[in-house]
């Protein structure tokens, strides 16, 4: 799929996979600051890893909040990460990109695509719930019904890669990092892989998560609660618009 290079409304010039999709990244990310923690500030983070990195916009607003922090970033998909390649080079150029999936063990897997609505792409998709939450929020936004109808259908049309696959403990070893002081999660249904993949001994590196947890099966209280034996105070968050759906973004800050 052919790449866009747009403008974004900060004057930032940025390689796109889909328009309509980075225009709502970028106003959940740089508008509506949704992985910015609520309360108190923390010591500014000096190394930020973002794991599901899409086209790397989160990167990009970390970047533009803490210049001087090394970035690492791990995006699979095809489309995306050659976006994201070129985004770290014109915005991020000393931080590092990876074409991995972070997950529980290092291998490979089938990669579930989705060309038009990317950021939806994961190792757990499921083309007809997919399409039916995007049907749904269309509909909520003031979207006629065929019209929603058709736009999520063409949307979620799914196609298969395989992708390479690391544990988080392997890209901080491989990145060169003695530390994580901010580690963004957002995989699609991969989360709780993502922390399996973290060994005891490099918990402790790890001062600030931010996680996308899907609350399937209680995943959410579970999640929370690992977390807290970790030792971190944890915080759950969910869009307003996001009420009727298991979307929940979790902060994670280790205790003091």
């Amino acid at each position: 799929m052919g790449l866009i290079r747009r403008r974004l409304p900060n004057g930032q010039d940025v390689t796109q996979v889909d328009a309509a999709e980075a225009a709502l990244l970028y106003r959940e990310i740089f508008v509506e600051e949704s992985y910015r923690r609520p309360g108190g500030a923390r010591p500014t983070p000096g190394v930020i890893f973002d794991i599901g990195a899409n086209i790397g916009l989160a990167s990009m607003f970390f970047k533009s909040r803490y210049p001087a922090a090394f970035i690492v970033a791990a995006e699979p998909g095809p489309d995306t990460y050659r976006a994201l390649e070129e985004n770290f080079a014109r915005h991020v150029p000393d931080g590092l990109a990876r074409n991995v999936a972070i997950t529980a063990a290092d291998g490979h897997a089938r990669f579930g695509y989705y060309p038009k609505a990317p950021a939806e792409s994961g190792l757990y998709t499921e083309q007809d719930l997919e399409t039916a939450l995007a049907r749904k929020l269309l509909i909520e936004g003031g979207v006629p019904v065929r019209d929603a109808e058709h736009l999520a259908t063409s949307r979620h049309q799914l196609s298969y890669v395989e992708c390479e696959t690391m544990t988080f403990s392997r890209l901080l070893r491989d990145s060169g990092a003695e530390r994580a002081d901010l580690v963004k999660i957002d995989v699609e249904k991969a989360e709780a892989d993502v922390i399996a993949g973290i060994a005891d001994d490099d918990w402790a590196k790890i001062d600030e998560l931010v996680v996308e947890v899907h609350d399937i099966d209680g995943r959410l209280g579970d999640i929370e609660a690992l977390l807290r034996q970790r030792g971190f105070d944890v915080t759950d968050t969910q869009e307003r618009r996001l009420a009727d759906t298991d979307l929940h973004l979790t902060f994670a800050v280790r205790a003091v």
